[in-house]
């Protein structure tokens, strides 16, 4: 369905249907390393005044009609509004809407460590799901990549999002240990995810944007990219490790293999097709990897 407010935002591929009610603008972070979005989208950070957000979700149902069930709230951390501002939208949106199924958010896991006591009045008051960028659960990449959190605090924050109510879909950014710290990055991205139990997880493959602080470190020589077949074998290894029912995505144009699926049930199937792709030729492979193909 798309924005009603203004463009330049970030959602979620799942969200391309619903309705984007901008909360906030921008990112109150913005320091990744492998990030360079909101440097290129030249969005300041801004908690929108509460009462155009109101106004947002009163002309949407002008827009969008009685119709519209899934709503996501934009930009990429809308739990730093008040929490009770932030209830006001999701209350405000259930009541306009009553056909409304989901209202969901991007949230950094720093945000939510320090929002915890409140996220069950948020899932009362109608946010059913955060989106949020674990990356990796590794403490040395969290530390290189400038992510803000520790593992430790990671995961006491996807705890308390799951034990909250509210949905939780963890990111994991494949490639982000580089060519030589990547099995690391996978024991600490399993670690991580094993002691949350998200409810999905969500693979995406790194992609160094040209505005991005990354590009600083590569070419320092800090950081060597890792390989197209390093992010499958990556991506073989944490499904192989994750030990907790879950649904699982790796559908990102941008990935070297494309599936999704639900585990335990799926695991075996998925893994039997990862071999069998990386068991191709190099010369079959390489042609995947200039253009990711659905396996």
């Amino acid at each position: 369905m798309g924005s009603l407010y203004d463009e330049n935002y970030i959602r979620p591929p799942n969200e391309a249907d619903s309705v984007v009610i901008r909360v906030t603008r921008g990112c109150g972070w913005n320091r990744c390393r492998f990030c360079g979005i909101y440097t290129a989208f030249g969005v300041p950070f801004e908690i929108r005044p509460i009462e155009h957000v109101l106004g947002d979700v009163a002309r949407a149902w002008d827009v969008f009609g009685p119709d519209a069930r899934t709503f996501f709230l934009a930009d990429a951390d809308p739990i730093a509004v008040e929490p009770e501002s932030l209830a006001r939208v999701t209350r405000s949106i259930r009541k306009t809407f009553p056909r409304c199924e989901r209202i969901t958010c991007y949230g950094r896991m720093a945000t939510a460590w320090h929002r915890r006591k409140s996220l069950r009045f948020l899932k009362e008051a109608g946010l059913d799901r955060i989106h949020a960028g674990l990356e990796t659960g590794d403490d040395e990449l969290l530390r290189f990549h400038r992510k803000g959190i520790s593992q430790r605090r990671m995961v006491d924050a996807g705890r308390a999002v799951v034990e909250s109510g509210i949905q939780l879909s963890f990111y994991v950014l494949l490639g982000l240990g580089g060519a030589d710290r990547w099995r690391q990055h996978v024991e600490g991205t399993v670690k991580a995810l094993n002691a949350v139990r998200p409810h999905f997880v969500r693979f995406r493959r790194l992609w160094v944007h040209p505005r991005c602080p990354l590009r600083e470190e590569i070419a320092a020589g800090q950081f060597t990219e890792q390989t197209p077949e390093g992010t499958v074998i990556e991506t073989r290894d944490i499904l192989a490790g994750i030990d907790f029912p879950c649904e699982v995505e790796c559908l990102h144009y941008n990935n070297c293999v494309h599936f999704e699926c639900s585990l335990p049930a799926d695991r075996a199937s998925i893994l039997s097709a990862i071999a069998d792709f990386l068991a191709r030729s190099p010369a079959e492979k390489d042609l995947v990897y200039r253009r990711p193909p659905t396996i």
